[in-house]
């Protein structure tokens, strides 16, 4: 795991790759944004994770499928104070203790993955951003009803939590791109209802 800084606040995990980026930070992650009040918010072990995600034939996808995470540091802060940390999760500690105390965000992705970085990176400056935050949200708030109702509900069928769902409607407006929002998620969406999301999200990339 190599660690680079952004903006002195933003700590980017780099993972070699998809096995030990999803073992270190599902358990962080799902107690941060779960779609399930089973897990998010509450004390969970390994084996109760695996539980909720394992479906009744034995499959168990969740692994395999995220190919990045965020997380508030005052959410791991608190992850640490309540849970028995694997070895992969103090090494995170480790690295964010120096962070203690100070208003801090970590991202993670595989090495060359700059795709997801770009996401990841969205989603923790809307978190320590607040005027960027803001004009978000006005663009999320006046996006085509229909285009946000189903954006909305393509995000929640991916397995998003309704606690950050702007947040997430603007990181996938911003960094996805045409292509991947209508044939993927299948939303009747054009360029022009993509721009200001990804022209707002240029001011924080560029770094």
């Amino acid at each position: 795991m190599k660690v680079k800084i952004y903006n002195q606040n933003i700590v980017q995990l780099i993972f070699k790759n998809q096995k030990e980026l999803t073992l270190t930070l599902c358990r962080p992650q799902e107690f941060y944004e779960c779609n399930s009040t089973k897990l998010r918010g509450k004390v969970f072990t390994f084996e109760q994770f695996i539980d909720h995600y394992t479906d009744e034939e034995g499959y168990l996808t969740y692994f395999s499928y995220w190919s990045g995470f965020n997380l508030p540091g005052e959410v791991l802060e608190e992850f640490y104070n309540l849970f028995t940390l694997t070895d992969r999760e103090q090494k995170v500690k480790q690295i964010t203790d120096k962070f203690k105390g100070k208003s801090y965000y970590v991202i993670a992705a595989k090495n060359g993955d700059s795709e997801t970085l770009k996401h990841e990176l969205v989603h923790a400056h809307y978190y320590l951003d607040p005027v960027y935050k803001q004009e978000a949200n006005v663009l999320v708030k006046h996006m085509r009803p229909e285009l946000r109702k189903q954006i909305s509900s393509a995000l929640k069928e991916l397995g998003y939590s309704q606690n950050v769902m702007i947040d997430e409607i603007n990181a996938y407006m911003s960094t996805s791109g045409n292509k991947y929002l209508r044939d993927d998620l299948e939303l009747d969406v054009s360029k022009n209802d993509i721009k200001p999301f990804e022209d707002l999200a240029k001011r924080i990339l560029r770094d």
